[in-house]
């Protein structure tokens, strides 16, 4: 629905307000996968549904002490005046965001642990449908950036109501089984949700959220909004193909290292998969980026087609990583993928940081910092593709 719409409202949005809502959606995203330590992950393990409510609440309690925090820090910008880029209303509206999004992720992960996939469902498609018929509607009363970010709000808050009524029906359920000592020893029993699940995901957002915030810096809202559009829109092939490939490859995988077979069958077929289907789209947005983005999103969008077509070997290689990420979970190889990460973290974060500190922030050393990340990054991608191999080669080799 977000993908159909997009044309529609990149005519009616300037590159600017566009900036403005996807830096609220970086940001809600950040602090919301964070809020909860990674607890909310572990919901679909215990044994007993008594066990999972007492990680259930934990999520919750924890993620209430978080957003306490953010909010007085966000109290200090607002009162101290250091940030001058957002008015008070867009960080009310983000700490609201993040709250929705945190009953829509611990309640999901209790949905998926009682097998009640169609309220995941009905949760996301009203969110896209809501968001976006505002975001259309609000469109017309020239609301500009606040009436982005406001339909984003409202999408958050109607999808969350199920969650939340359901909060109350398991409170009721499990409140006579609350207890300190069971808690306590859970949090001991899963341990590698916040010391190592979090700080992968701390790492992949936090990235996120400062190349945002460098962007808004040195340059502008406009400039990060078309690179925002170019790198979203460059991510469909993952969105819609690779995330599916990409549990396929998990559970078969993991099938065939726990009978003690070879995975390199399987990594092969699918690196060839995701190599043949990523050649012609990306192919086409190197060579045609500008003219394709001018067309279907308008004028004003053309500059992001130049972003795409600096940005597609780069992520025609992420493409082809992603769905095999999980190769080092399966082997137990996840300090060598984090420290890679890092790396790949930092590839991304230095260009943008130290380039406009000392050439100054034009458009042109923009475009200078992203070929430079862009390039770099293919080139690493590239290398952790070698590691993945290896890496799949030498478990394969020792589990037979």
């Amino acid at each position: 629905i977000s993908y159909l719409i997009a044309p529609i409202l990149t005519r009616l949005y300037t590159t600017s307000e566009m900036g403005e809502l996807a830096f609220y959606m970086r940001l809600i995203g950040f602090i919301s996968a964070i809020a909860t330590l990674r607890y909310e992950a572990a919901l679909p393990l215990p044994k007993n549904d008594s066990h999972s409510f007492l990680l259930y609440r934990l999520a919750y309690l924890i993620s209430l002490v978080i957003l306490l925090i953010v909010a007085v820090v966000f109290s200090f910008l607002i009162i101290s005046g250091v940030s001058t880029h957002f008015s008070w209303w867009f960080y009310l509206f983000s700490i609201l965001g993040t709250a929705c999004v945190i009953i829509v992720n611990v309640g999901t992960s209790w949905s998926v642990r009682m097998g009640e996939y169609p309220i995941i469902s009905r949760n996301k498609i009203t969110n896209s449908l809501v968001a976006n018929l505002l975001k259309w509607l609000f469109a017309f009363f020239h609301l500009s950036a606040f009436g982005l970010i406001l339909a984003s709000l409202i999408g958050s808050i109607v999808s969350s109501f199920e969650f939340a009524f359901n909060f109350k029906r398991i409170h009721k359920k499990f409140n006579s089984l609350r207890s300190k000592k069971k808690t306590l020893v859970l949090m001991r029993e899963h341990k590698e949700f916040p010391t190592i699940n979090l700080p992968h995901v701390f790492v992949d957002n936090g990235r996120d959220m400062l190349i945002a915030t460098l962007i808004f810096t040195y340059y502008s809202q406009s400039i990060y909004g078309s690179f925002n559009h170019s790198y979203t829109m460059l991510r469909i092939p993952l969105a819609l193909v690779g995330v599916s490939l990409g549990q396929i490859f998990y559970n078969k995988a993991s099938e065939l290292y726990n009978q003690g077979k070879s995975i390199l069958p399987i990594l092969k077929k699918m690196l060839l998969l995701l190599s043949v289907l990523s050649i012609a789209p990306f192919s086409i947005l190197f060579f045609y980026g500008e003219p394709i983005f001018e067309f279907v999103f308008g004028r004003d969008w053309r500059q992001s087609g130049s972003y795409s077509e600096t940005m597609s070997i780069w992520l025609m290689f992420n493409f082809i990583l992603s769905p095999i990420t999980a190769l080092p979970l399966i082997i137990g190889k996840q300090k060598i993928a984090f420290f890679m990460g890092i790396i790949s973290s930092l590839i991304q974060v230095i260009p943008f940081w130290i380039l406009p500190m000392r050439y100054g922030n034009y458009q042109e050393v923009f475009l200078w910092s992203l070929q430079i990340v862009s390039y770099t990054q293919a080139a690493w991608l590239v290398f952790t593709l070698f590691v993945f191999y290896y890496l799949a080669k030498k478990a394969s080799a020792k589990n037979s």
